[in-house]
């Protein structure tokens, strides 16, 4: 609740905008959005102040082309505003991250972005010129405005300075030229491409935000319930004499670990698709199952994930009809994949799909065991378990000694 109450901030007001709403993001992914930009401002300052005297110093010095730069100092003082305001933004990042989103200051940035981009051509006296005199420095206004505001904001800012930079062009428009042209509403088209896509992003942020925020939340809610109530009702359980109490001690475990770790396994989940089986297994045939999976555990692919969860499913059932077991143990973890390509070398069976290889996954139980070689034959096994794990590319090891358990291990 802390987490997801520190992305909510208050709306803000801007002059004929109205009640516009920021993006509702963390405060640590706000803050490295701001330094993204402070970096960007600075590097895109470098690049417009080298470009701007580079002209100033061919066109007024060297002579090198035939239009000089009619206002110089004009434009020298434009870039001084840039690297002021940059500046001033660099100096109160360092006490107050979240100063670039205040009314005052987007409204201050957006004011000297027209400025500079509306005053361009007048500063070169001619149209026809390499680059505007803000570059793209411009941009980082648009994308603060999305940050602080939302993306309705940023397209109409975008759309805003844009006019600013044809409302400059007018003046020194030749009759002959067309005013509509693409060439002269390319800024405008820019800076709104920029803004919409930045909008995107930050709701792509946003939903990202949210989905740790809440895995947080659980992960820790989990972790309080684990060590204190799921214990309390295992111990319940175990030393309890009246069935009825134990009966209702196993149906609020259930229910918690439905909701901690429950869920409809994804077809890639390896993890969701082992407690699914355990789930199915514990309330079909009084089986006690725990699952552990290796906190690196990957996501793997459709198939074997199918296979492994099928697998598991039928092993739990063998363990509980045929091995007479009261609890069961499934754990996975990711391997090397050079590992399951020997292991498939030693048991003679050909590598399906070599991309898939990389999870083994194991099912001990505590039952009567087995002899290896009667139960071989034996369909849950060689069809429902042997057999999903080669169609994926796996192999299987089948551990079973009589009076001590049996463990089946498994590689895809």
């Amino acid at each position: 609740m802390a987490g997801r109450a520190e992305q909510e901030r208050d709306p803000v007001y801007f002059p004929i905008l109205g009640r516009l709403y920021p993006a509702r993001i963390s405060s640590a992914t706000r803050h490295g959005l701001a330094r993204g930009l402070l970096h960007y401002r600075w590097l895109t300052w470098l690049w417009l102040s080298a470009i701007y005297s580079w002209e100033v110093y061919r066109r007024n010095v060297a002579k090198d082309a035939p239009e000089t730069v009619a206002h110089p100092v004009a434009g020298f003082a434009l870039v001084g505003l840039m690297l002021a305001f940059t500046v001033y933004l660099t100096i109160n990042y360092r006490t107050d991250p979240d100063h670039f989103l205040k009314r005052r200051v987007i409204l201050t940035e957006i004011a000297i972005c027209a400025l500079v981009l509306t005053a361009d051509v007048w500063v070169y006296g001619f149209a026809d010129h390499a680059q505007s005199i803000p570059s793209i420095w411009v941009v980082a206004s648009v994308f603060a405005t999305a940050i602080a505001a939302g993306q309705r904001a940023a397209i109409i800012t975008g759309i805003g300075l844009g006019l600013a930079r044809y409302v400059g062009w007018l003046p020194f428009a030749a009759p002959e030229e067309d005013y509509l042209s693409l060439t002269r509403l390319a800024t405008m088209v820019l800076l709104t491409v920029a803004a919409w896509t930045t909008g995107y992003l930050l709701k792509k942020l946003e939903a990202a935000d949210n989905s740790i925020t809440t895995f947080r939340a659980r992960e820790e809610v989990s972790r309080t319930l684990h060590d204190g109530v799921l214990q309390t009702l295992a111990v319940i359980q175990r030393r309890s004499e009246d069935t009825e109490l134990v009966e209702l001690a196993r149906t609020q475990e259930l229910e918690l670990r439905e909701y901690l770790f429950g869920g409809s396994p994804v077809d890639d989940d390896l993890a969701a698709g082992l407690r699914s089986a355990a789930r199915k297994a514990e309330q079909r045939y009084g089986i006690r199952v725990e699952v552990i999976t290796a906190p690196d555990l990957p996501r793997g692919s459709t198939q074997s994930v199918h296979a492994l969860t099928g697998a598991v499913t039928e092993a739990l059932t063998n363990a509980s009809k045929h091995g007479q077991a009261n609890k069961a143990t499934v754990y996975a973890e990711p391997t090397d994949a050079m590992d399951g390509i020997l292991g498939l070398a030693r048991s003679g069976l050909e590598l399906v799909n070599e991309g898939t290889i990389g999870l083994f996954v194991s099912v001990k139980d505590d039952g009567v065991g087995f002899d290896l070689e009667k139960i071989k034959v034996g369909q849950g096994l060689s069809r429902s378990i042997q057999a999903r794990i080669e169609e994926a590319g796996g192999r299987v090891e089948v551990d079973g000694r009589v009076g001590r358990g049996a463990e089946i291990r498994m590689w895809v």
